[in-house]
Formats: C-alpha cells, structure tokens, sequence
C-alpha cells in the first residue's frame, strides 16, 4: 500500500500499457523527426553539391579570363 501511494505521488500512476503506449509513441515521434532531418540534410548536400560545381566553373573561368588578358 505504502508504495502505491508513494509511487502516485511521485508520477508514476500509469500502468504498464500506458507506459508502453507512450513510449511507443515516443519512439514513432523521433522516428519522423529523424527522417525529417534526413531527408532535409540529403537536400543540403545536393545544393552544396551544386553550388561547390557552380564555384569551380566560375574559378576555372576566372583563371582563363586572366590568362588571356
């Protein structure tokens, strides 16, 4: 008796389903904020993938500007 009352007292007034339920839940939540992040780091990387491109070309062509001048 003494540890229900304690145990209520402290939070812990959720049975076992509950708690699994929750953490279940939880779990599914991260679960879409990591995809999330995945998928906006995949779309980081192919922009700086085009960029880094785009910053060579101009580099290259720079250097044959002053190389013919």
């Amino acid at each position: 008796k003494k540890t229900k009352e304690i145990n209520y007292k402290i939070g812990n007034h959720m049975n076992k389903n509950e708690m699994l339920e929750q953490s279940i839940e939880n779990t599914n939540r991260l679960l879409k904020i990591v995809d999330k992040l995945e998928q906006r780091i995949a779309t980081l990387e192919k922009v700086l993938e085009s960029h880094a491109k785009c910053i060579g070309r101009l580099a290259h062509d720079k250097e044959n500007r002053n190389e013919q001048s």
